[in-house]
């Protein structure tokens, strides 16, 4: 995994200029600093000649000429590839340093027409240690739990990249049936991945664990873990919603309707037959939002998650649910609806829904 897409033969397209697509290998490169010898390659389908060939390397000064005929003019760069007689042309970095961090790109000449090809260079980042959060409307108070009623739990990676994969135990053995969707968010390079965790409380219920891999982590994963207590008595109430109701009541900010950052589109379209995975948010309400969805005039009920509860220090709540389902060819041109409920009104927020074969 670590020799990751270096070692790719696998070609994939990525520019399109006319009929010609050049094609790239790797799409994306993640490496970490000191990497050695990455091969980044274009060529022309159909092993077509080239004219010349002009690449750009992420870190050097000025673009120059790669081809098997001429020596690179960058010392630890060398030419790699099948030749230009063969529409083939790239690089090999000896070692991968913090300035080669960027977009490779490549100019191809066939028949007097240029052609670009390009790929991302991006260092792995370790994510944050994951952290486990029992919802705000979870009755967990000494950390002991009531026999019967649902754990509701989010576990998140923050901040690495790519991202992480999350997974759960209980008790040392896999959780399938519990778990929502993984749920991505990327900024600037940098992945947030959270997943939901609902499961009614039984008595041989110990530990629950949640595991986040990444190759940039020193074991390649790192867990953390949520001890599990019953409590001896039931009588307890939920004091949070008690105290929420108390409270003078304030609205919640308008629902966000989020998709997920590891869900491929097209133009913003959803490739038919694909899983969609997207998240309403509403922030900061006392009480809680409760959320509604409809595909059109249709109320959707698979494929939700239990809403999770967020209650900051002064009492707002802020509610997160996802939405997991099939992209189908009959939901182009419909409106996704995620409606925010609250005794101080209800706004709702809309996705026009577009598809693609």
């Amino acid at each position: 995994m670590i020799k990751l897409f270096a070692s790719l033969v696998l070609l994939v397209p990525f520019v399109l200029c006319g009929e010609i697509v050049v094609q790239t290998a790797p799409k994306f490169a993640f490496v970490q600093e000191g990497h050695r010898n990455l091969n980044l390659l274009c060529e022309i389908p159909g092993s077509n000649p080239i004219d010349f060939c002009i690449v750009k390397v992420p870190g050097v000064p000025a673009p120059f000429a790669a081809s098997e005929r001429l020596p690179t003019p960058v010392q630890g760069v060398t030419y790699f590839g099948r030749g230009w007689s063969k529409g083939s042309c790239g690089v090999t970095l000896a070692e991968v340093q913090a300035k080669n961090e960027g977009t490779f790109e490549c100019i191809l000449s066939v028949t007097g027409q240029t052609y670009k090809g390009t790929i991302d260079i991006a260092f792995k980042v370790a994510p944050e240690p994951p952290v486990i959060e029992v919802s705000s409307n979870v009755d967990d108070s000494n950390g002991e739990f009531d026999y019967g009623k649902p754990l509701i739990a989010k576990c998140a990676s923050s901040k690495g990249w790519p991202a992480a994969k999350l997974s759960w135990y209980m008790n040392g053995k896999p959780v399938v049936n519990e778990l929502g969707a993984a749920f991505t968010e990327v900024v600037n390079h940098r992945a947030t991945v959270e997943q939901f965790y609902r499961k009614a409380v039984a008595v041989e219920d110990k530990q629950l664990v949640c595991r986040a891999e990444h190759d940039a982590y020193p074991n390649g994963f790192m867990e953390v873990a949520l001890p599990i207590k019953l409590r001896k008595t039931n009588n307890n109430e939920n004091l949070i919603q008690k105290d929420a109701s108390k409270d003078a009541k304030v609205k919640p900010s308008s629902p966000q309707l989020l998709i997920s950052s590891d869900l491929p589109t097209n133009d913003g379209a959803f490739k038919e037959g694909s899983t969609m995975v997207v998240e309403c948010v509403a922030r900061d309400g006392k009480p809680a939002a409760t959320f509604l969805w409809f595909l059109d005039d249709q109320l959707v009920y698979e494929g939700l998650s239990t809403p999770f509860l967020t209650q900051s220090s002064r009492g707002a709540v802020t509610t997160q649910q996802m939405l997991q389902r099939v992209v189908k060819a009959s939901d182009n041109g419909k409106t996704l609806i995620c409606k925010a409920r609250h005794p101080s009104g209800t706004s709702e927020t809309r996705l026009k829904l577009k598809t693609y074969r």
